[in-house]
């Protein structure tokens, strides 16, 4: 039930719900701006062990949000208790969350990539100038304003480095696609976890494509830790080559062989942001789009929230759904049990449903065996078979006249010669 009121806050409506409570649009006078008011109301099912760890991840997030002033992160007007319930109150941001863009089938340009992730990056830098680690940066937490303004919002596992109580070795939290190998394996991170995420994330933006993808959370997370990522051209070949290298050293699998801050990461994607104006197809490179946007539908971003559209709540609720249904999604071609659809391809060790014109399997990302690669390899074989053979035939033929002509000089040597 909406409360009518929150502190000096008067409640307008509900803006959204998760795990840890319920966000409302609140103001404090007919002539101020509106605000976001996040009230902690948890799940009345919890354990008092989990009701405290939701808590503390609460109390955190207001703490660690008051301790940043960045245009590019969502600022905290007010931290409170009302009722015996703590509220955070928040400037109301304009727009959509990227999530919410790649769902409704936007797609970005080189440009615009290099503007999010820029103005992600320099959000970060202030989060970790003031001991922070974001820990769970994807397309759902960051807003982008009309005007094109990003602002880093949802803070709740947010890791104070200056405390170490708060970081527990062995426990994962995150969202599996964005997280790093470090986080995956429940170690201790620090800012460069958050330098893999933006990585991720720029991945993501420029190809349509998650780098790391599978049909259940084991899948993604191994993938995370072992699996590297196709080129970005290979999904979006008016990339330049260069980007490659930028995009692949934030998403080295070790935390020391990536930037080492915000700041690096920041100046190399600016160097080369410099070096295409140099080239002839400048233009056309900068307004590169991807083919075709996959929305953060897969199973990594489905266990973190609701299920996105066109997603049952069975697979939005993650790893109990279907591997042949979540497969399918992820790989954007719906996966019907026991039909065979023409154009076509499944991929033989994860079994996602894969356009013919893919080479790599879009969830697994290993290469597909396809009917006409068997032909081909089948094919080579008889040819390589039929080399073999006549050359064969050639040495048997060869060796026949040998034995032959010794034969007769022997026969020759024996009666003839006396």
């Amino acid at each position: 039930m909406k409360p009518d009121r929150i502190g000096k806050y008067s409640i307008l409506g509900e803006l959204g719900k998760g795990s840890m409570g319920v966000v409302y649009e609140g103001q404090a006078a007919p002539e101020q701006p509106p605000v976001a008011v996040k009230v902690f109301f948890p799940d009345t099912q919890l354990s008092p062990e989990e009701l405290a760890t939701l808590k503390d991840r609460f109390d955190r997030e207001g703490a660690a949000l008051t301790s940043v002033h960045h245009p590019n992160v969502v600022e905290v007007l007010e931290v409170g208790q009302d009722g015996g319930h703590e509220y955070i109150v928040m400037e109301k941001l304009p727009g959509l969350n990227l999530k919410e863009l790649l769902q409704l089938g936007t797609r970005f340009t080189l440009a615009e990539t290099i503007d999010i992730i820029l103005q992600l990056l320099a959000g970060l830098g202030a989060c970790h100038k003031s001991g922070l680690v974001h820990r769970d940066v994807k397309p759902a937490n960051l807003v982008r304003s009309p005007q094109g303004e990003i602002k880093l919002t949802d803070f709740g596992i947010a890791r104070v480095l200056k405390d170490a109580t708060l970081a527990r070795s062995g426990t994962v939290v995150g969202t599996p696609n964005y997280m790093s190998p470090e986080q995956i394996r429940g170690e201790n991170v620090d800012a460069r976890s958050d330098i893999f995420s933006a990585g991720v994330l720029m991945y993501e933006l420029l190809t349509g494509r998650k780098p790391f993808d599978g049909p259940d959370v084991t899948a993604i997370m191994y993938n995370v830790a072992n699996v590297q990522p196709p080129s970005l051209r290979f999904y979006n070949g008016a990339l330049p080559e260069e980007l490659d290298a930028v995009v692949f050293a934030a998403l080295a699998k070790r935390s020391e062989e990536r930037y080492p801050d915000t700041e690096q990461f920041s100046s190399a994607i600016r160097r080369l942001e410099q070096s295409l104006h140099f080239r002839d197809d400048t233009e056309a490179v900068l307004n590169a789009l991807p083919a075709s946007p996959d929305a953060d539908a897969s199973i990594g971003g489905a266990i973190s929230g609701a299920p996105a559209p066109g997603v049952s709540a069975a697979a939005g609720t993650g790893v109990r759904a279907s591997t042949a249904s979540i497969a399918g999604i992820g790989a954007g071609i719906p996966a019907i049990p026991g039909v065979q659809l023409s154009g076509t391809v499944y991929c033989v060790d994860c079994g996602a449903a894969n356009s013919e014109s893919q080479e790599f399997c879009l969830s697994c990302m290993r290469p597909l065996l396809k009917r006409s690669t068997i032909h081909q390899m089948a094919a080579a074989q008889a040819r390589m078979l039929g080399r073999t053979r006549r050359v064969d035939m050639i040495f048997l033929s060869c060796l026949s006249v040998v034995m032959v002509t010794i034969a007769i000089a022997v026969i020759w040597l024996m009666f003839f010669k006396q």
